[in-house]
């Protein structure tokens, strides 16, 4: 029996890691969702995972469907669905149904290339979701900022009350004031967090901007002006156009013979010409 490479590769691929993958990105739509350093690596593992898990289920709804819909009969034997064209058949339908919902929640920008109006934006990458997140994040940096201006000044009340009191205050001081920095660190390190997620937030929101102002660019450039069409390339309707020959052609009247404009004679002339 010959093995085909290609087959062998299209089925591991087909039994581990294609459904996965595929329903890790529907249900994690957004850019970096999972992890900011290694959504790659994490988007691997689990659509791995996530595969085994989908290829088992599947063999055995295909396993137990001869009792919803009886067996089928192949060469006067009864048999039953667990087989290799529709264990195939069903991870492909999987497949494409998980793609097609990936590609709805957004997970798939590069769709927009091939026609704009496959153009979908991730939940988590809306404007009214980023307004969210920013909402949040400067309702938090707002109150670790008060919680940082009170520590400071348990700091500085504890400094001064060391130097001020005796030698057994003085510790009870210290080791307050040692309290008192570690919060203020702890509280130094959240804030530079949540302005490290707040400047992403920004630059999503600019670049969506930008994009959303290339877009109207390249709709303006590709529709006429004023909805008119170019003057230019515009045909001159036959109704106008004067036609061949006839004697509203500026400069005088057209000769039968030679098809030339010869110039009217003066009335003048033809006055005198009629007293002699």
């Amino acid at each position: 029996m010959d093995i085909n490479p290609l087959q062998v590769v299209f089925g591991l691929i087909l039994i581990f890691f294609l459904p996965g993958y595929l329903l890790v990105k529907s249900l994690f739509p957004g850019k970096n969702e999972l992890d900011k350093e290694y959504n790659l690596i994490y988007e691997i593992g689990l659509g791995m995972g996530l595969s085994i898990v989908i290829a088992i289920l599947d063999g055995f709804m295909l396993g137990s469907l001869h009792q919803l819909i009886g067996f089928r009969t192949v060469d006067g034997r009864q048999v039953g669905y667990f087989d290799t064209p529709y264990i195939v058949s069903s991870l492909l339908l999987i497949s494409l149904l998980l793609f097609i919902l990936a590609w709805y929640r957004g997970a798939f920008p590069w769709m927009a290339r091939l026609h704009p109006g496959l153009a979908r934006v991730p939940a988590s990458e809306r404007p009214a979701a980023r307004k969210g997140r920013m909402d949040a994040l400067i309702l938090e940096i707002v109150g670790l900022s008060r919680e940082r201006e009170r520590l400071r000044r348990e700091v500085r009340d504890s400094e001064r009350k060391s130097r001020a009191h005796g030698p057994d205050m003085k510790a009870y001081y210290n080791k307050k004031l040692e309290d008192s920095r570690a919060r203020l660190a702890k509280v130094d390190a959240k804030m530079k967090q949540l302005e490290e997620k707040r400047a992403e937030e920004m630059a999503g929101v600019e670049e969506q901007a930008r994009k959303r102002k290339d877009e109207k660019a390249t709709r303006r450039r590709e529709r006429p002006l004023f909805g008119k069409k170019d003057e230019k390339t515009a045909p001159v309707p036959a109704e106008k156009a004067p036609p061949a020959g006839s004697a509203e052609q500026p400069g005088g009247l057209e000769d039968d013979s030679t098809g030339e404009s010869k110039p009217a004679p003066p009335a003048a002339d033809q006055r005198s010409n009629e007293e002699e």
